[in-house]
């Protein structure tokens, strides 16, 4: 019998096999884009990341006959278990070779870690939180995923119920490629009357400043932990976890695809679309920006046509009032505008009626299927 050896990421050669693992993995599927190594490095580096201000994580790699065969990070969300008071450790970016020892090697070390660590319940995945990307692909395996969105190999939502795991929550992601909807007249005269509303009661709706974002982050922040408080598995952002993802958005996301909606001077809420950085990305096989790399990511960017509506949040309040469908409206209008005719909306969860409710009604359909498990580990 071939023994299967978990080994802990302890040194930079570690992590470099730990991240060019996939690239190995999914060489042959021609759904599978590799983000580039040097925003993967980004992403696990302690120095730079600050989840690890607050949090711990471990990273494993599985290896078979010294070839690694499996990868899977354990997380303890400090504030996680702070704020929700819930012994729930978290495994994510899991990677397995289509051999189930493999994966059970590297679920039993996950299981016996988190106990180590005083936790009872494993949740997953999520990479580092259901702020970033999380869930396991389920259906939809056809299609190449869009930006910070996963992909995985379909054997995995097997392997992880025949371990035991149980499904906690599916999530939903929706093309928007019908304007049929939008455009028709009696939703164009709906989208009249809420606009004329709004600008009577000093509702306004305007674009993000990259100039004076530092002013623009804390007010922000707050919107956005109070928009998704009620959302399940949300986790509120701290500041420096807020203003480094605002960061990187302003190096790719143009400023008119991300809008706030202000009463007076203070937000109530907003809307991000981020261009598909996934169609460079899928054009860039080595995963190196070296100079042929950046030459490539510069004259495709100006090809991009897909966008992935982030997010949309709004204070308790000013629900219900018609907002999110004339946020809806101008994000398609300045993505088109931008040359972006394409538009997949995720995630949502399975739970989120009313957000289920405002996509059907303006033209979108299910296209893919996510899953978050979980595991008593008492």
């Amino acid at each position: 019998m071939i023994m299967i050896e978990i080994h802990e990421v302890m040194s930079v050669k570690d992590l470099r096999r730990f991240i060019r693992f996939p690239h190995i993995l999914y060489r042959d599927d021609p759904c599978y884009i590799q983000e580039p190594f040097v925003m993967q490095q980004s992403l696990f580096d302690r120095k730079k990341n600050p989840f690890f201000l607050h949090s711990k994580v471990d990273f494993f790699l599985a290896c078979k006959e010294n070839q690694v065969a499996g990868r899977i990070a354990l997380i303890r969300n400090n504030n996680h278990i702070s704020h929700t008071g819930e012994l729930c450790g978290f495994f994510g970016f899991f990677e397995s070779v289509n051999d189930f020892e493999v994966a059970a090697a590297l679920l039993n070390k996950a299981v016996s870690w988190i106990r180590e660590e005083g936790l009872t319940t494993l949740r997953g995945p999520e990479n580092f939180t259901t702020n970033e990307s999380c869930g396991m692909l389920i259906s939809g395996f056809d299609t190449p995923p869009v930006v910070m969105m996963p992909y995985n190999k379909p054997w995995y939502n097997d392997f992880l119920l025949r371990f035991g795991f149980e499904k906690e929550m599916d999530l939903s992601s929706y093309t928007l490629q019908d304007d049929r909807v939008l455009l028709s007249p009696s939703v164009l005269r709906m989208v009249k009357r809420i606009s004329d509303h709004l600008a009577e009661s000093d509702i306004k709706i305007r674009a993000i400043n990259y100039k004076t974002l530092d002013q623009e982050i804390v007010p922000l922040l707050g919107v956005y932990n109070q928009a998704n408080k009620d959302n399940w598995g949300f986790l509120p952002m701290t500041e420096p976890e807020f203003r480094s993802t605002a960061r990187q958005f302003s190096q790719f996301v143009p400023e008119k695809l991300i809008l706030i909606v202000e009463k007076g001077q203070q937000p109530i809420g907003f809307i991000i679309a981020l261009p598909d950085l996934n169609q460079v990305f899928s054009r860039i096989k080595s995963g190196k920006l070296g100079l042929f790399g950046i030459l490539k990511f510069i004259w495709y960017k100006r090809k991009i046509s897909n966008a992935r509506i982030l997010i949309l949040g709004m204070l308790d309040e000013f629900r219900n009032k018609g907002i999110d469908l004339i946020l809806y409206q101008k994000i398609k209008e300045n993505c088109m505008s931008l040359g972006m005719y394409h538009g997949e909306a995720g995630y949502v969860m399975e739970n989120n009626l009313r957000m289920k409710s405002i996509l059907e009604k303006v033209g979108g359909t299910c296209i893919k299927q996510y899953r978050i498990y979980k595991f008593e580990a008492k």
